[in-house]
């Protein structure tokens, strides 16, 4: 398989809630995230198809439930594993240091909180 990820992903611990107008929510934990997307395992299968749209809301320690739904689109189903970039740019919430190890922070009322404080880990 080709390798077509532009930029850099980091392994978190947040879980996230699906929505579609037709479907309803679905639910899943996140494995990686980057700024252009996200890979998820969802807790059922569900019948997602490549380009359709959604809308995800990433749940975890450090994400405030004021943070608006990011719409999403799908990039690659293998059974409940789903690959979802963002339609929107994502940087004023999510945002490469810059450091070396291009490690990833949230964004947050302009400032970036540290890595340790997120438990964000570079895969």
């Amino acid at each position: 398989m080709i390798e077509r990820r532009q930029h850099q992903r980091v392994d978190v611990d947040f879980w996230a809630s699906l929505k579609h107008p037709l479907m309803g929510t679905v639910t899943g934990n996140i494995q990686d995230m980057s700024i252009s997307g996200v890979s998820l395992t969802l807790d059922e299968e569900m019948n997602f198809f490549v380009m359709m749209e959604l809308d995800v809301r990433i749940h975890g320690e450090v994400w405030d439930d004021s943070m608006p739904s990011l719409p999403v689109q799908v990039v690659r189903v293998r059974q409940r594993e789903v690959a979802l970039k963002f339609v929107e740019p994502v940087e004023d919430y999510w945002a490469p240091s810059h450091d070396d190890d291009y490690d990833m922070t949230i964004h947050d009322e302009g400032r970036y909180l540290p890595d340790e404080e997120l438990g964000l880990t570079v895969s």
